[in-house]
């Protein structure tokens, strides 16, 4: 069967265009769409604009940020722009790394006079300049895979980490559970911990692919934030325990204040 052979050919190459794919099973792009639309359903494949993604690629805890930009690319957006209507002008505020975090910083088009902090390597280069007043990278370990620094939460001329405050923390995060908000690695999961806790408010953003997807470090519980910014409400076990938590969830099905 030709869907079989597209799936088992997207694996073999990681990454495939539907150009590509069409030549190779000699059939028409509008073809290789539809079949490409059937095999995202069946998690065959992860489809994504213009190709699609072997599923090995896309479950690696430590995927390229190349893979994970093409991902829920739509979502993302709709997920940036929603987050930055919570972050006020001049306000000090810090995002961390990943693809999430990354569109809210290209959204903050009609901000002013912020102060932002961040150990995301592409946000001072995706930043409406404009939006900026200040703008600060976290030293640390590079790790070029997803780049991102990690390390403390603090910047050397400033003594201690506690001289650091942010009016709010805006945390992208890699999987979302009864038990809280889950990363793929400590030394990023500790980071995290650190701009929590030296933050008034904690925006958590997400897709709902993070949805009762438990990963290796965690973060925090889930009172640990005040929003969750997303793309679809949660299933009804981490939507019951995020309003126990007192998370209020915006998204586009819902309201603000709305936790179902």
């Amino acid at each position: 069967m030709r869907r079989a052979r597209i799936a088992t050919y997207v694996e073999s190459m990681r990454q495939a265009s539907i150009h590509d794919i069409a030549g190779e099973f000699d059939v028409s792009p509008d073809t290789i769409r539809r079949d490409l639309i059937a095999l995202d359903k069946d998690g065959l494949v992860a489809r994504t604009r213009g190709g699609a993604i072997a599923n090995s690629a896309v479950n690696s805890p430590d995927r390229e940020l190349r893979i994970r930009q093409q991902l829920q690319d739509v979502e993302k957006k709709r997920i940036g722009a929603l987050a930055a209507t919570l972050i006020n002008n001049s306000a000090v505020a810090a995002l961390n790394g990943g693809t999430t975090t990354l569109a809210v910083a290209r959204s903050l088009t009609d901000h002013r006079e912020l102060t932002v902090a961040t150990n995301n390597l592409s946000i001072p280069f995706e930043i409406p300049p404009q939006a900026v007043r200040n703008l600060y990278v976290f030293g640390g370990d590079v790790r070029f895979s997803s780049q991102v620094t990690v390390g403390p939460a603090a910047f050397p001329d400033l003594g201690n980490p506690g001289s650091v405050h942010f009016d709010v923390a805006v945390i992208g995060v890699g999987g979302i559970t009864v038990e809280g908000y889950s990363v793929s690695t400590l030394a990023e999961a500790s980071m995290m911990r650190h701009l929590i806790s030296r933050s008034s408010r904690v925006i958590v953003v997400a897709d709902a692919t993070k949805y009762n997807r438990p990963q290796f470090a965690l973060v925090a519980p889930l009172d640990a934030a005040h929003d969750l910014v997303t793309d679809a409400l949660p299933p009804e076990d981490v939507a019951d325990a995020l309003a126990e938590n007192q998370v209020t969830i915006h998204c586009d099905a819902t309201t603000d204040g709305d936790a179902r």
